[in-house]
């Protein structure tokens, strides 16, 4: 594994920053600025698009790509690939990387492996995909080794399906690399394989060092579990506590997620009024299951509440979820008010 410097570390410290202001870094950036290199390009536009920010994503690459540097430029077709695999335009980013490979340079030959190992475990070819990553490992680049450590131990447990320790080992190799953009998240994929086991006490371990993650959805995704493992194990309270984080991330998901689960253990607990909070926040997510069923919650306790129209406003819309539990309780919500309350 290749060592960390100091300059790696400020580095990274900075694009910590950066990557915290997704609309405001990329409409002050300067293709030949000095500071504009290889590496920033890489890492933002990964940052970005990790973070669901496509739009600044495709901002850094158009900054890279009218750079005079040949070499800022191979970034720029790599963040264009990244992004058209995003969009599941495989053909288009296999070409990105193409150009980028014209320029010959160590640095970039490593990402070039990277992102066509990302390219071609989307498709399928998970053993060249694995070579892929294998050249990435060979490069000494720490940022690269530690990312491509992630993507391959990550495609090992999907692979797997259950406890792997080949996965958890290579998954290792990415914590080791102590570059937090794949620290955080491989602590998640570790956790995740843990916790498919019987070593609970580990799994708690792992999730609760990945909620410090520097991503924000597996920050927020790790304290979910944690909640789940706590709750499970008898701390209702640490178990709020986590689902609170989680409500309270910016990722749609698991944002809703919390703050359904945190709704249901108030609502156990008679506190309805700020369960209907939460449950409110859950219903205003993007992520439309768990909107669905903060939906339901709400229309539920509605008729509890004596509020036949708010009840069946949003007892409708949960109505629409594809989610066949969600539409029973639904279903089961407006048939008690088209019986009157009976």
């Amino acid at each position: 594994m290749p060592n960390r410097t100091t300059a790696d570390e400020e580095f990274d410290a900075d694009l910590a920053g950066m990557l915290a202001a997704p609309h405001a870094v990329p409409l002050g950036l300067k293709p030949d600025v000095p500071w504009f290199d290889f590496d920033l390009v890489i890492e933002l536009g990964l940052g970005y698009l990790k973070r669901g920010e496509s739009t600044a994503a495709e901002a850094v690459a158009t900054a890279a790509l009218a750079s005079r540097s040949a070499k800022v430029q191979a970034a720029g077709q790599l963040v264009t690939a990244l992004l058209q695999l995003s969009r599941g335009r495989y053909r288009r980013a296999w070409a990105a990387t193409g150009k980028a490979a014209k320029f010959s340079d160590p640095d970039v030959a490593a990402e070039v492996a990277f992102v066509r190992g990302l390219i071609l475990e989307g498709r399928g070819n998970n053993r060249d995909a694995s070579h892929q990553y294998g050249v990435v490992a060979q490069s000494g680049r720490y940022r690269s080794v530690g990312r491509a450590a992630l993507a391959f131990g990550e495609m090992l447990a999907r692979e797997s399906g259950s406890w792997d320790p080949d996965a958890y080992e290579v998954l290792g190799a990415a914590v080791d690399s102590g570059f937090p953009e794949a620290a955080g998240p491989a602590l998640l994929a570790q956790a995740t394989l843990v916790d498919r086991g019987p070593d609970r006490d580990m799994a708690e371990f792992l999730y609760r060092e990945a909620t410090g993650a520097s991503i924000p959805r597996t920050a927020a995704q790790a304290a979910f579990h944690l909640g789940d493992i706590l709750r499970e194990r008898g701390d209702l309270a640490g178990a709020r506590e986590q689902f609170r984080a989680a409500s309270r991330s910016s990722d749609p998901e698991f944002s809703a997620k919390g703050a359904l689960n945190l709704g249901v253990m108030l609502m156990e607990a008679g506190q309805a009024a700020e369960a209907i909070e939460l449950f409110d926040l859950a219903a205003a997510s993007s992520h439309e299951p768990a909107a669905a069923r903060g939906h339901c919650h709400l229309g539920l306790l509605a008729i509890d509440a004596g509020d036949p129209r708010t009840a069946e406003h949003h007892l409708r819309i949960a109505l629409r979820c594809k989610d066949p539990q969600v539409q029973a309780a639904a279903r089961t919500g407006l048939d008690h008010l088209r019986n009157g309350g009976r």
